[in-house]
């Protein structure tokens, strides 16, 4: 950085400082002079349309009263599961509520109880793990959605 630049700097730094919340300066002649005004939307009729672009307005109304009156069509049916992938979730969440029941009530459940709730919250979980898909539909795919 040279001499002249950093007291350049230094200058423009110290005009804003000085000019902080205070409102800019416009010069006048920069201003635009002509005021367009768009058409009343109300008051248009398609008889007095000269210009082929007034007829946008009405075309974008059109489109508007459409998107107002669609009624998306019924979404498809929740895909059905296999019976060893249900008891897999089963025991995901199934089991840990049984035992966090039992340990709210106060209940001691006997000790196979306990070891099957145990066993079932494990091997669920295994059972998920290892048949999850191992390489991603599309390689190119990161997940991301818009």
């Amino acid at each position: 950085m040279s001499g002249s630049s950093g007291s350049t700097e230094d200058e423009a730094w110290r005009e804003i400082v000085e000019n902080y919340g205070e409102r800019a300066a416009v010069d006048e002649s920069e201003r635009p002079q002509e005021v367009v005004e768009l058409p009343d939307l109300d008051k248009l009729d398609e008889d007095d349309l000269d210009e082929p672009g007034d007829r946008d307005y009405l075309d974008v109304l059109d489109d508007a009263e459409e998107a107002e009156r669609f009624v998306p069509p019924p979404p498809p049916p929740l895909p059905r599961t296999t019976p060893q992938r249900f008891v897999a979730w089963l025991g995901l969440i199934a089991a840990p509520a049984a035992l966090l029941i039992c340990l709210v009530a106060g209940m001691l459940p006997p000790d196979w109880v306990s070891f099957s709730l145990v066993a079932w919250f494990l091997g669920g979980f295994g059972y998920l793990v290892w048949h999850m898909p191992k390489h991603p539909n599309d390689p190119y795919d990161d997940g991301a959605r818009v």
